[in-house]
């Protein structure tokens, strides 16, 4: 019943397709009679089906009319993009045939630009440019590739990656392996690596080693702040000073700051040795 009557009331404001409002969206939104009636047999269909239940009919109307707007806008911009991919087009053939790309690699091109159409309904100009760009990255791509299975060699033994442990220490195998990954992953996102990709491997690296000093110093800082009193009965129940105490929490936290302990060994176990290693030094 309520379906009924805000239909009823659609078809008020709409009449015979010659009402004042009816006249004010079709030159408002500068569509075809054909695309209003798609639009408004859609909002009775949304309606019926319960999918839509306008409070403000007149707003909601007015919604369907800028979607449907939206809508043509980008495909018109889709239509401008398959234009400019074409081979035989003239655009193509001086911007873009230099590149040599295979069918492949043009529809994957393709296909993340019509993303951005259809999720940032990007202009005229930025589609052009994106073009130039994944083309002109497509080509270093095949290095980026080349580079990194340079670093990478036939089992990760390579001088770069050795060079990476030693530097960084604090990094498993798998840390390295996460890192290789994540480079992989941008390369075919077309990330420009200005500085080249072993440069962005040792960063990279360089930045995953931080990044655990930090939780590994946070995990400690927990243990010894963190836990109440434990910690201090901890310390006095080894036979240790509270200053005996704090010295080794600042022998470990230079360990940690050399990147010599993982995050996960900051616990009661690891403690527990250090704290047996230091009464047998006394």
């Amino acid at each position: 019943m309520i379906n009924e009557v805000t239909i009823s009331r659609l078809d008020e404001l709409i009449g015979d397709y010659d009402t004042p409002f009816f006249n004010y969206l079709l030159y408002s939104y500068d569509l075809s009679l054909n695309d209003c009636e798609v639009i408004i047999d859609n909002l009775k269909n949304d309606i019926s089906s319960n999918r839509v239940m306008p409070d403000n009919l007149v707003s909601t109307l007015e919604d369907y009319f800028k979607r449907k707007v939206l809508d043509l806008e980008k495909q018109s911009k889709l239509d401008y993009l398959t234009g400019l991919i074409n081979p035989e087009g003239d655009y193509y053939k001086r911007f873009l045939e230099g590149f040599g790309l295979d069918q492949n690699e043009i529809s994957l091109i393709y296909s993340r630009i019509e993303s951005r159409i259809l999720e940032d309904n990007i202009t005229d100009f930025e589609i052009k440019r994106y073009l130039e760009y994944y083309f002109a990255n497509a080509v270093r791509q095949e290095s980026y590739f080349r580079d990194l299975d340079m670093i990478v060699g036939r089992a990760y033994d390579t001088l770069t990656i050795k060079k990476a442990k030693r530097d960084y220490p604090i990094l498993t195998d798998r840390d390295i392996v996460d890192v290789v990954l994540a480079i992989r992953e941008r390369i075919i996102d077309a990330v420009e690596f200005r500085k080249g990709i072993k440069h962005e491997f040792l960063d990279q690296c360089m930045r995953k080693s931080e990044e655990k000093k930090v939780r590994a110093l946070s995990n400690l800082e927990y243990f010894v702040e963190g836990s109440g009193d434990s910690f201090s009965h901890f310390v006095k129940s080894k036979g240790l000073s509270k200053w005996e105490g704090k010295m080794l929490v600042s022998e470990i936290r230079d360990e940690i700051s050399r990147g010599m302990i993982q995050p996960e060994k900051i616990d009661s176990v690891f403690l527990t040795k250090r704290f047996n290693e230091y009464n047998e030094r006394k």
